[in-house]
């Protein structure tokens, strides 16, 4: 990713496919520009037919064969993909455009809200994500520091909320 990555943006079109196609544990590792995402839900035998649904608009718009590669792991039921900046960018622009009330408060449980959480502590941090794992109510992250020291951290839904709660007052018109 860029050096001037908005992580607390980058996540939450992520957070809300995830979100779309009922994804509750992954793990997410940065390589270059691009992000990896990995299902780890347990027991996934098949895929649904929303993650078919995503596949056949992964086939159509992605030409790289690494891209390719990745549609044929999810084919065989291994949700596994690579998501460049311009994929994220089409997802958040379908993200606003399906915001129904932006005054309305956002839902912190919610894996958008979470992974948005995380980017902006990132951020706080000079940060620069490497990888970000979500399993039952915890995510566990790992960045790396401007000086070059790495710092895994984990945070519950607790923690989170409490971010978020600081993080919302910080951003709410007065």
């Amino acid at each position: 990713m860029a050096d001037q990555t908005v992580y607390a943006l980058l996540l939450r079109p992520v957070g809300q496919l995830l979100e779309a196609l009922r994804i509750e544990s992954f793990s997410l590792s940065v390589e270059n520009e691009d992000l990896v995402v990995r299902d780890k839900t347990p027991g996934r035998k098949q895929i649904t037919p929303r993650e078919k649904a995503l596949l056949a608009e992964w086939q159509v718009t992605h030409t790289r064969p690494q891209d390719k590669e990745g549609a044929l792991k999810l084919a065989s039921g291994i949700l596994e993909w690579r998501m460049t900046p311009a994929d994220i960018d089409r997802l958040e622009r379908e993200g606003q455009s399906r915001r129904r009330n932006p005054n309305l408060t956002p839902d912190i449980h919610s894996v958008s809200q979470m992974l948005r959480v995380v980017g902006a502590l990132v951020d706080h941090k000079n940060g620069r994500l490497l990888q970000l794992t979500k399993e039952d109510q915890k995510l566990t992250f790992e960045y790396e520091l401007l000086s070059g020291k790495k710092v895994a951290e984990e945070l519950g839904v607790p923690a989170l909320y409490d971010l978020w709660v600081r993080i919302y007052r910080r951003q709410s018109p007065k």
